[in-house]
């Protein structure tokens, strides 16, 4: 109902002639970063590729409503803005390009597999830290105390969840959100305009497509590099551990730049992986639409993910399999601290039993992204167990994934 009377807002403020602003107007959506910052260089010039396609690609489809117009086209004035914040930040502070990015961690894999509880376990030793929801909404300091700009941040940060809760109030029994959670990096991405997450939560196909097959991600990766160094200039650690199922597809470019980095890769079955993806994305969709169009949501999401894990195993073969360690959705929630145990002698990170002890406490904690079991029915999206295991036979084979045990409790 919520999101119906803002749609019937935005359709009506467009009737009377508001300028809530087009999607397909690169030039606008550049002048207003431009007026909103009071900067004028976006740096690299080569984003402009990747905006002038999704911009394209999104003018082309049909369905999507007066609000979710206005969401998308915030989403990359916000973007843009970034640019011109980053590039003038590193103009003013040359040397957080000389910041080290040491053996970051990434932690990948399929939405809904455990890529949560993975990064939070080993984000416990002090030493290291994933990359809050405030920082990745707000990558740029604004402010000179690196405390005030965090408080600043944090505010806005919570405001814009305040907002993301009325749209879909859901959300927090499906995937809890605050501006102090860990979460997936993708936001980074977005101000280089190639980020895959677009598609994903819109249905953007044909920009996916290309984001995936003809685009060169190194110099996304490159830019977000730097977004990374911007971030520990203000909260420095020894080491990273980052998330998001996004550097599936991208593992070469991922590779290319940070040559010393250590991947998890968790895997469990694609079927109920895709129906609890299907599920969380499904209220992205509802925003966009207007509805949720389950007879497209189901059969996209096992596309492209599908899509991804085939570029993932090949990029594999290509790189030293010291560079990975699996993590097995079953033996995860099994065992999740002697997992954690697993991937620190797989990468030589040292493990002590204060690791263990830290491990087993935050486990023990009652904690806001535990709140419930996350139901849903793979079957409204037309997300059909046989289909699935057919579709994905390859990647259930060569990893052995288990199919035939669900464990008992959803895991993010």
């Amino acid at each position: 109902m919520r999101v119906q009377l803002l749609d019937r807002a935005a359709a009506l403020a467009e009737a009377l002639g508001f300028d809530l602003g087009t999607i397909n107007d690169v030039d606008g959506i550049l002048e207003t970063a431009r007026r909103r910052t009071g900067l004028a260089d976006f740096g690299d010039m080569g984003f402009l590729e990747p905006l002038k396609k999704v911009v394209e690609c999104a003018s082309e489809v049909e369905g999507f409503t007066p609000l979710s117009r206005v969401i998308q086209r915030q989403a990359w004035n916000e973007s843009a803005q970034h640019r011109l914040m980053a590039t003038d930040y590193l103009k003013r502070h040359p040397e957080v390009h000389d910041i080290e990015v040491k053996r970051p961690i990434f932690v990948l894999g399929f939405p809904r597999t455990g890529t949560t509880l993975v990064q939070h376990l080993l984000a416990q030793e002090p030493s290291r830290r994933g990359l809050h929801m405030w920082e990745l909404v707000n990558p740029v300091p604004q402010v000179p105390d690196p405390h005030a700009d965090a408080r600043r941040a944090i505010r806005r940060m919570n405001v814009l969840l305040w907002g993301a809760y009325q749209l879909a109030p859901e959300m927090g029994e499906v995937h809890y959100v605050d501006a102090h959670t860990y979460e997936e990096c993708w936001y980074l991405f977005a101000n280089s305009f190639a980020v895959l997450n677009w598609d994903l939560q819109s249905g953007l196909r044909r920009y996916g497509d290309w984001l995936t097959t003809e685009h060169d991600m190194r110099q996304a990766y490159r830019e977000y590099k730097t977004y990374l160094q911007i971030r520990l200039s203000q909260q420095p650690s020894e080491q990273l551990v980052l998330k998001c199922p996004e550097h599936l597809w991208f593992i070469d470019a991922l590779l290319d730049v940070f040559p010393d980095a250590c991947i998890v890769w968790t895997h469990r079955d694609p079927f109920p992986t895709i129906g609890s993806y299907c599920s969380l994305m499904s209220m992205q969709w509802r925003n966009l639409y207007g509805r949720v169009p389950v007879d497209k949501l189901g059969s996209h999401m096992a596309y492209r993910l599908h899509q991804g894990v085939e570029m993932a195993m090949a990029a594999r073969q290509r790189h030293s399999p010291d560079r990975f360690f699996d993590v097995r959705f079953g033996e995860l929630v099994t065992d999740p601290v002697g997992m954690m145990e697993r991937v620190h002698q797989h990468f030589d990170l040292g493990w002590t039993d204060d690791d263990r002890t830290r491990g087993e406490h935050w486990l023990a904690d009652e904690r806001d992204d535990a709140r419930g079991k996350h139901r849903y029915d793979p079957s409204l999206y037309g997300v059909e167990k046989e289909a699935i295991h057919h579709q994905f036979a390859d990647y259930i084979e060569r990893i052995g994934v288990d199919t035939t045990v669900r464990p008992p409790a959803e895991a993010s």
